[in-house]
C-alpha cells in the first residue's frame, strides 16, 4: 500500500468526521431550522387591531379600511363593503408566517422568485401593508412566488422581501391575495333559491306583464296567459327561477354614475316568507347593470321578513351592479320563455 494512498485515506476520514460533527452539534444550524422567527411580530401578537390594509400590485395601489361602523370597505370603490372573511383570512395568513431561511440579496434575481417591484408592468409580486387605527404598521412586505416547501410548520412557502431592503426570505405559509380590487369586494347581490319563490311578475317594456305563481313549494308553477292558466314545463320553470340564485356582480357603481337610460327588463319576485324583490336590468356603454329594491308583503308569513328586507336594502341602496353578459342573457331568456 503506497504512502500517498494512506495519506488520502486519512484526510478523507478526518473530513468525514468533521462534517458529521458539524451536522450533529452545530447549534446555530439546529436553531435556524427548528425555531424559525415570526415574520411579523406586531401583527402576530394582536391581529384583531388591523384597521387598514394597503395593497399594491401592477394595477396600482388600493386601500381597504374599517369604517366607523366597523365595516370593511374599499376606498377606491366608493367605500363599497369588502368581504370580511377575505380580510380575516389574509390577516391570519400573514400573522402565522415564519421566516424559514435567507435567500438572495441580488436585485437581478428577484424576478426569478417573483419579488420584483410590485408597481412594475406585468410584475408577479404584490406589496401589502397592515396598520392599526393609530397608523402603526403591524406588517409590511412584498410577497413573491409560492413554492412547495414541506416542513413541520407548513406544506407550502412564500418568498418575501421587506420594502426597501435587499434581503429576501423563504417564509412558511401562503397569502391569498385577489389580483383585481373588485375581487376584494363582497360581491353577493342576492340568493333566492327556486324552492323559496312563490310568484314572479315579468314587466315588459311595452307595459304588459307576465305572471307565474304557485300556492306551495312542492307545486309546479302555472302561468297566466291569454289562453288561461297553463302549467310550466320543467325547462321553462328553471329559466325563470334560476336567475336570482347566487347572483353576484363583477363591478359596482353609485347609482348616479350609471343611470338607466332604457330598461331592458324588470321583474318582481315574491317569496313564501313574504319578501318582495324588484330587479331592473339595462345596458349602458356595453355593460349590463342591475339595481334592486326589497320590501315586505303586509301579510308576511315569516316574522323575520322585515329584518331581512332591511338588510337587503342596506346592500342594494344607492348602487348599480355590473353583471356578466351571460347572467344578463339568462334574465333576457325569460322574455322568450314566456308563453
Amino acid at each position: 500500500m503506497s504512502r500517498s494512498f494512506i495519506y488520502l485515506l486519512s484526510v478523507t476520514i478526518i473530513l468525514t468526521a468533521a462534517a458529521s460533527h458539524s451536522i450533529l452539534f452545530d447549534n446555530h444550524f439546529h436553531q435556524q431550522v427548528i425555531q424559525p422567527k415570526v415574520a411579523f411580530p406586531l401583527l402576530n401578537s394582536d391581529p384583531e387591531t388591523v384597521s387598514r390594509v394597503i395593497y399594491t400590485n401592477s394595477l396600482g395601489e388600493f386601500t381597504f379600511y374599517r369604517n366607523s361602523q366597523s365595516q370593511w370597505v374599499a376606498e377606491s370603490k366608493y367605500d363599497y363593503p369588502v368581504s370580511p372573511k377575505l380580510i380575516g383570512r389574509i390577516t391570519t395568513q400573514l400573522a402565522d408566517m415564519k421566516l424559514i431561511e435567507k435567500k438572495t440579496r441580488l436585485v437581478e434575481r428577484y424576478a426569478q422568485i417573483g419579488l420584483e417591484e410590485p408597481k412594475t408592468k406585468n410584475a408577479n409580486s404584490a406589496a401589502i401593508r397592515l396598520e392599526n387605527l393609530s397608523g402603526e404598521v403591524l406588517a409590511e412586505t412584498i410577497l413573491g412566488a409560492q413554492t412547495q416547501y414541506k416542513t413541520a410548520l407548513s406544506n407550502k412557502g412564500t418568498f418575501i422581501r421587506s420594502v426597501n431592503q435587499a434581503q429576501t426570505w423563504l417564509a412558511s405559509g401562503t397569502v391569498d391575495l385577489p389580483y383585481k380590487p373588485s375581487n376584494w369586494l363582497d360581491r353577493r347581490i342576492i340568493n333566492i333559491e327556486p324552492e323559496a319563490i312563490k310568484k314572479m311578475v315579468l314587466l315588459r317594456s311595452d307595459s304588459s306583464s307576465f305572471i307565474i305563481a304557485r300556492d306551495n313549494p312542492n307545486e309546479k308553477f302555472s302561468a297566466l296567459t291569454s289562453r288561461g292558466l297553463i302549467e310550466l314545463q320543467e325547462e321553462s320553470e328553471k329559466t325563470f327561477t334560476s336567475s336570482v340564485s347566487k347572483l353576484t356582480f363583477d363591478d359596482v357603481f353609485p347609482r348616479n354614475e350609471q343611470e338607466a337610460s332604457s330598461i331592458e327588463f324588470e321583474i318582481v319576485i315574491f317569496t313564501f316568507s313574504g319578501l318582495e324583490i324588484k330587479l331592473k336590468l339595462w345596458n349602458s356603454d356595453k355593460i349590463w347593470l342591475v339595481n334592486l329594491i326589497s320590501k315586505v308583503d303586509q301579510v308576511a308569513v315569516d316574522g323575520n321578513s322585515k329584518f331581512r328586507s332591511d338588510n337587503l336594502n342596506k346592500r342594494f341602496r344607492g348602487w348599480n351592479f355590473q353583471i356578466a353578459k351571460w347572467k344578463a342573457e339568462r334574465f333576457l331568456a325569460m322574455l322568450h320563455a314566456a308563453p
